[in-house]
């Protein structure tokens, strides 16, 4: 299987086509979501149209909601899409791979894995894929499933946070001065864009494959015999919702650390929905920064599997340095973690600054009631309008903006360099000794 990402985009992408919408679908089944979304509340009115815009880019429309999702538009997505299709874009089939039918990982996967070595919390520290991988403030936690009696699930626990411009938006100063982001010494984001991060936290049961579907008869995943066997079989898969739309992902274990060693697990996984098709990788830790070692091995790894090392990413991870856990109120459609905010913009556009203290804005752990006050103030209407007349590509933009590349110490890539030459060598000489060679 191609993992294009964008198979909506590739279908749909010449512009919109109405013959999609169900209008009758929509009023006889959707009609309490359509009015809780297009009656009565403006910023899911504003994803809405954001994303249509996107025309299936899968980029496009994850900035849109990390803008202007909320439970509305969730609902209105979970009723149009996924439960009555009166919106027709599921082009895919849905429902999880089956074990022999799952794609290929990149390397062999780690043989006879111990579910258990999951259990507790992991911090994500490098990830791979741009468009999920390197959001802010991302931990796991994994548990046995107390119902299960096979032993064969987890349940997973996952927080993230995801940036997007602030109402007040990000726009050009008067000036016409490029603004700057930077990242300060305790990790975390300082700049003049205004820029909010939206809190999240999903549930999902991974079920991981045991050994009797390694062996399965139909399975063609595992090559050579005896030491030099390698499987390149899924380890889990799961299924879960975001935005209101169900995916399936397959995951696969590709690496670890040595007993003793400062603990990591290497994941590469696919997935889809039932709109696009995607892939990735992350690296684990329970601790917020990789030790030296384990960077050097995780380097090893991703350049192994043909994933380039040079565009992974560094996961923020400074809001998880106070043992103080921050204030999470349910059922709010904006739980954001914090704001950057610039006093200079703020100004000039005629509202109040969110967070303006010295000279370098800094992110910040905000009240929800705070937020909303400031995310529902009066803008001129002109800003309104134009919410709806904007370019959808911004909000990923501003995203993309956020995210570190991986700076990996010149020891160890010049180290791994090193390795690749000897071996080149050494399959060279190999080559060139004679069949039947004895050494005598």
């Amino acid at each position: 299987m191609a993992y294009a990402e964008d198979e909506l985009a590739a279908k749909y992408g010449g512009g919109l086509d109405t013959s999609l919408v169900d209008q009758t679908c929509l009023v006889d089944r959707c009609s309490l979501q359509a009015k809780a979304c297009l009656a009565d509340d403006p910023s899911c009115r504003k994803g809405l149209t954001c994303t249509a815009k996107c025309l299936g880019d899968n980029a496009c429309i994850t900035g849109c909601m990390a803008r202007y999702g909320n439970s509305n538009l969730d609902n209105l997505l979970k009723c149009t899409i996924e439960d009555n299709e009166c919106i027709k874009v599921a082009i895919l089939p849905g429902g999880a791979d089956k074990f022999e039918e799952a794609p290929r990982p990149p390397a062999p996967t780690v043989q006879n894995f111990d579910l258990n070595s999951l259990s507790g919390t992991w911090y994500k520290v490098v990830g791979y894929n741009p468009n999920y991988d390197c959001y802010a403030c991302q931990r796991n936690s994994f548990r046995p499933q107390s119902d299960s009696w096979t032993n064969d699930k987890l349940e997973m626990d996952v927080e993230f946070s995801m940036p997007h411009l602030l109402p007040d938006g990000s726009p050009v100063p008067p000036r016409k001065e490029l603004e700057s982001i930077a990242i300060g010494d305790d990790g975390l984001l300082k700049g003049s864009k205004s820029i909010g991060f939206n809190e999240y936290a999903t549930h999902e049961v991974m079920v991981f494959d045991g050994a009797s579907d390694v062996k399965n008869k139909f399975s063609n995943l595992v090559l050579g015999k005896g030491k030099g066997e390698k499987s390149y079989s899924r380890t889990a898969h799961s299924e879960g919702e975001m935005f209101g739309l169900k995916f399936w992902e397959n995951w696969y274990i590709i690496g670890e650390n040595e007993p003793g060693e400062d603990e990591f697990k290497f994941v590469y996984y696919n997935g889809k929905t039932r709109q696009n098709t995607y892939e990735g990788a992350f690296v684990y830790s329970r601790a917020k920064d990789l030790s030296p070692k384990a960077m050097e091995k995780v380097y090893a790894i991703a350049d192994e599997a043909g994933l380039q090392p040079n565009n992974f990413c560094k996961i923020q991870n400074g809001c998880f340095k106070s043992d103080e856990r921050l204030d999470k109120k349910s059922g709010a459609d904006y739980p954001f973690r914090g704001i950057l905010a610039s006093t200079k913009v703020s100004q000039f556009f005629g509202v109040q600054p969110v967070v303006a203290e010295g000279d370098a804005p800094v992110l910040k752990r905000a009240k929800l009631d705070k937020v909303q006050q400031v995310s529902n103030q009066e803008r001129p209407w002109w800003y309104e309008v134009g919410d709806y007349l904007e370019n959808p590509h911004r909000h990923f933009e501003a995203m993309d903006s956020q995210r570190i590349i991986m700076d990996w110490p010149d020891y160890i890539k010049n180290n791994e360099t090193k390795k690749k030459t000897f071996a080149t060598a050494v399959r060279c000489v190999v080559s060139k000794v004679p069949e039947g060679y004895s050494g005598e």
